[in-house]
């Protein structure tokens, strides 16, 4: 950098003792990379800089560092300043206490998914916890963001804006936590919940949605406000990045999220659905999440992992909630939430993980295996098993009051006590509470429910019940799956094989099925497969080929419970 440059650039950010200057460049960069740029006045001798080692919505550790590369760093008057790598994700830059730094580094964008970052001639997208550094010591300092991108590029984000291409946020933390979308072609589209203006941007045009969808988008967010009396933010911005190709993630932040979602060209009849659902869930990590945080993470440390336990209240109670407040609002019919409980039902009965792990200690493994689903039936998934156990909650909490309660009554009581005591909740802060709205009857049913293991059976059905569904217990549809209990994608890769199955000690996640009865498998049509009763099936781990009698016996495998009526 010369000392043109750096004077500019610490002009440019009119920066004082207690404000972090970013610069964002854009253009004229290598494919694929941004640079960003730090200026800064050191309150300490030896500035220490780091990137995050997490981001809040993905309990495990991440490796954003690696995708950094050419750090240089100087004084005001463009003199070079030494760098000294710390470990994995700090740098000690080599200053006096008092000196105005610049440190810049080049920062690799091609991770499209809603946590990561993107930076091609058509698109500008970044979540600012993956790729901004803050300053050790510094975290509190108000933070200026200016961005250099194309100049026909609209920016899209719940920062602050100062002007045109210039934003602000009040620490470092704040930061982290405002996603970016920019693009030349960039739509967007408002609408308002009393004096709140929510906002949805979209890479796509209007032709891709039902011409409901604004309309859509109104009543769930109207229907979630009303009933925790108060929105935690001033405005809201939903970034749709809407793919050419099968994607679906989403992320949730303080006032947006980010949803990866995608073919685009089956938004408006295939997945509108899915688009709905995971708007409605991340709008109401507003509350659950982004403010009513478990104690543990209060406040983030994003230097290291947050073990906490309670990851079925954080993504169980929205995953459950966030379906229910599209039925709620009449955006979405009741046969459609009745189908999406049986969705979560598979889930959850598929999951031979019940019977290894607890909900609470696979919430605290987040930060051991991530969410990959690892060795097989390791853990359960805090969505799926967490929704289960939410719907279980919220029976019992219906039962106990006489339906004058329900889930959502304990979750507005750990609102109001964010609002009162600007703290996380603990553990046994959701056990008093769930206790108290049950009058101690289930005292030994949430023991179970959150720290044993099981399906859970038994007490899901009961909760069918009361909740004025009938059920059936079916076996999988799929002929190797429910005759069998061997569980295969499309190229005969096994995906899981039931325990109860005999094959479950010869047989296992990664096998493939090479031939049946000495032909090629994926020679055989699907009516020729179902009219076998035994067959002689041979199989490959990549490193030794067997052949296994597979026989066909009374029982069936991979079984769920199929709800039908329309609940409470």
């Amino acid at each position: 950098m010369s000392e043109n440059q750096a004077f500019y650039f610490f002009q440019s950010m009119q920066k004082g003792l207690n404000t972090i200057g970013y610069q964002i460049d854009a253009v004229d960069q290598e494919a694929y990379f941004i640079r960003i740029t730090l200026s800064f006045t050191s309150i300490t001798e030896n500035p220490v800089l780091f990137i995050p080692a997490w981001r809040p919505g993905r309990y495990m550790l991440q490796n954003f560092a690696a995708n950094i590369r050419d750090c240089k760093s100087c004084d005001s008057s463009g003199n070079i300043l030494s760098i000294e790598k710390q470990n994995r994700s700090e740098w000690k830059v080599l200053a006096k206490a008092g000196s105005e730094i610049m440190f810049s580094y080049h920062y690799y964008c091609r991770q499209m998914d809603a946590g990561g970052c993107w930076s091609d001639p058509s698109l500008f997208y970044i979540n600012p916890i993956a790729c901004f550094m803050g300053v050790t010591g510094q975290t509190t300092d108000s933070c200026k963001i200016v961005f250099n991108l194309p100049e026909t590029f609209k920016i899209a984000t719940g920062m602050n804006k100062q002007n045109l291409n210039t934003y602000s946020c009040p620490d470092f933390i704040a930061l982290t936590d405002y996603p970016v979308m920019a693009s030349c072609d960039l739509q967007t589209f408002t609408y308002s919940v009393g004096d709140i203006p929510f906002y949805i941007h979209s890479t796509a045009d209007v032709s891709a949605f039902p011409e409901t969808f604004v309309s859509d988008f109104q009543a769930f967010s109207q229907a979630q406000i009303n009933d925790f009396e108060h929105f935690p933010e001033k405005e809201y911005h939903f970034l749709l990045l809407l793919l050419p190709y099968t994607h679906y993630h989403g992320v949730e932040h303080r006032n947006s999220t980010v949803i990866c979602l995608g073919p685009v060209t089956d938004i408006k009849e295939k997945l509108y659905t899915e688009l709905l659902g995971i708007c409605s869930h991340e709008l109401l990590h507003s509350w659950n999440i982004c403010k009513i945080r478990p104690e543990e993470m209060w406040p983030y440390d994003l230097s290291k992992e947050n073990y906490f336990k309670t990851g079925f209240v954080a993504e169980g109670f929205t995953t459950y909630l966030g379906d229910y407040y599209l039925a709620k609002s009449g955006v979405l019919s009741i046969d459609w939430y009745t189908s999406e409980l049986n969705i979560l039902l598979k889930r959850h009965f598929y999951s031979f993980g019940n019977d290894h792990l607890s909900i609470a200690d696979s919430s605290f493994d987040l930060w051991v295996d991530g969410y990959d689903a690892g060795i097989p039936a390791r853990k359960v998934s805090i969505y799926v098993k967490g929704a289960v156990i939410a719907f279980l909650m919220d029976i019992a909490i219906r039962k106990s009051s006489n339906n004058n309660e329900n889930i959502l009554s304990l979750l507005k009581s750990l609102w109001s006590n964010y609002l009162t005591t600007d703290s996380g909740y603990s553990e046994s802060d959701i056990k008093v509470l769930f206790h108290a709205y049950t009058n101690n009857t289930y005292t030994d049913a949430y023991q179970h429910w959150i720290y044993g293991t099981g399906d859970l059976k038994e007490d899901i059905i009961q909760a069918l019940i009361y909740a004025g569904y009938t059920y059936t217990e079916e076996a999988h549809t799929n002929y190797l799956a429910g005759n069998f209990g061997i569980l295969c994608d499309a190229h005969y890769v096994v995906q899981s094989v039931d325990p109860s199955s005999p094959y479950i000690n010869s047989i296992s996640k990664g096998d493939k099925i090479l031939s049946v009865n000495d032909r090629a498998i994926s020679d055989y049509t699907t009516e020729e497969l179902v009219s076998l009763t035994s067959f002689t099936a041979e199989l490959s781990n990549g490193v030794r080929q067997w052949k296994q009698e597979i026989v066909i016996n009374e029982e069936t495998y991979f079984k769920t419970l199929k709800v039908e009526g329309k609940g409470l």
